[in-house]
């Protein structure tokens, strides 16, 4: 499945690659994390394409949370290194403005990082807004094995 051993550090670009391999769909919706700090906050964007249009004009709801799972992802990541078999526990998405069609920008940081559980909280905004809140998601990854 995956040669890289659990608990490597990695950065953004390194974590895309292997997220893409890991799980194509992201891949497909094109979302890429941009930032990845140590303390396990993450930033990701999802690029506008036509295919996230729904009626009405705006960004899908599965788009904006597909991008807000692959941030906290992506933050898990960036605090303990390599962890595929980090998996989504639970994921809440509460929409706030229908976003415009253009690019989404999703800000991850701990709410708290447990030996079993990580929790977080991720502010989706637009490119061209960033001080407008689109979306508000808050999730948690299960962590494997005891760190």
């Amino acid at each position: 499945m995956d040669d890289h051993p659990t608990g490597a550090p990695i950065d953004a670009p390194e974590f895309n690659r292997r997220m893409h391999a890991l799980v194509p769909l992201s891949g497909q919706l094109g979302i890429v994390a941009t930032a990845m700090r140590p303390d396990g906050s993450a930033t990701a964007r999802l690029p506008y394409l036509p295919a996230f249009v729904r009626p009405g004009g705006s960004v899908s709801g599965p788009a904006i949370m597909a991008l807000a799972d692959v941030a906290i992802f992506a933050g898990v990541n960036a605090r303990i290194g390599w962890t595929p078999m980090a998996l989504t526990a639970n994921l809440n998405t509460t929409f706030l403005k229908p976003p415009q069609p253009e690019d989404l920008i999703a800000e991850a940081d701990v709410l708290r990082f447990g030996r079993r559980l990580a929790v977080y909280a991720v502010r989706i905004v637009s490119a061209s807004a960033p001080m407008e809140v689109v979306a508000h998601a808050t999730g948690s990854y299960a962590l494997p094995g005891s760190r």
